[in-house]
């Protein structure tokens, strides 16, 4: 434990608590690094394990602002979804938020996951055509998926259940010029007063998994380059075997495996000399000093997301 070394006004706290509760999934999208030949076991994390880490990080509940229960997966595909939600809100956890390709998200999951008391939902679809969408997300249907997501929309208003729909498209060359028609596809479709919102950012490289940072940046802003990114300062990841990664960017290989919850508390690993040294390397100025950093386009995708105005 942490003891006399640090005090409580002295730990760094994440804003986000984010688990991988299942690596694997039914899709195989193009920009994302699932696609590649597995570098870990696929399968869903241990009940015992989101446990342990719910009752450890419960002190600290007040000072996050999130929880996601995904990373690098599909968690419609995760058995213990629904009681994973329920234990992490009987202990405080709040805003805790799925994000999901919706091709499994039938009613019967539908209806479990609002029951559970999930706050947030982010739905991906990446175009206006059943062709795009299909060539990006491989594996999945389109009319299936969009008729997931307004049977879901649907049900949210019916129950009035306080939850909170995000479209979301990431735009790349295959389906940036559908973007103007999806925005009025969807837009009328969710409710600004319930919180929800139609996001679309320019995809990413993944830690230069995915591409290169040439490749997808025409022209590197030095101030991006030089600014240090907010994942490591706000971000704590737990993957499907306990392992820490840097960030999301870091999740399909963890390259830097910053400890592990099945033998040290999250709290502990997020305060340890490894990551506070990393977190130093991004103030000075030089995460391009890290490999991973160096190829990553994560605040180039942020600084140009857009959310749109809703109406209702």
């Amino acid at each position: 434990m942490l003891g006399v070394l640090h005090m409580e006004q002295r730990l760094v706290v994440p804003k986000r608590l984010q688990l991988e509760t299942f690596y694997g999934c039914n899709a195989k999208c193009v920009m994302c690094a699932i696609r590649l030949p597995p570098t870990r076991k696929i399968g869903a994390m241990s009940w015992e394990m989101s446990k342990k880490v719910f009752d450890e990080m419960a002190p600290y509940v007040d000072r996050m602002e999130k929880l996601d229960l995904f990373a690098l997966g599909e968690p419609l595909l995760d058995p213990f979804l629904y009681d994973r939600i329920r234990y992490a809100k009987s202990k405080g956890f709040k805003s805790i938020g799925i994000s999901t390709n919706a091709d499994l998200f039938n009613e019967d999951r539908q209806r479990k996951l609002l029951e559970a008391g999930i706050d947030a939902v982010i739905i991906s679809i990446d175009g206006i055509k059943k062709e795009t969408h299909e060539e990006i997300r491989k594996n999945v249907k389109y009319e299936r998926v969009v008729g997931n997501a307004q049977s879901f929309i649907k049900m949210r208003n019916d129950g009035n259940y306080p939850v909170r729909i995000v479209v979301r498209f990431i735009r790349q060359k295959r389906n940036a010029d559908e973007w103007e028609a999806y925005k009025e596809f969807w837009k009328p479709k969710l409710s600004k007063q319930r919180g929800d919102k139609l996001i679309v950012y320019d995809v990413n490289t993944m830690g230069g998994e995915f591409s290169s940072k040439e490749e997808l940046v025409a022209r590197l802003h030095m101030d991006i380059e030089r600014r240090p990114c907010h994942m490591v300062f706000d971000r704590l990841i737990v993957l499907a075997d306990g392992t820490v990664p840097l960030c999301c960017e870091d999740t399909p290989r963890a390259t830097y495996r910053l400890g592990n919850v099945n033998e040290t508390s999250p709290i502990d690993i997020y305060n340890n000399e490894a990551f506070t040294k990393i977190r130093e390397t991004h103030r000075e100025g030089n995460k391009n000093s890290m490999e991973l950093c160096k190829e990553c386009t994560l605040l180039y995708s942020e600084q140009f997301q857009q959310n749109i105005e809703l109406e209702g």
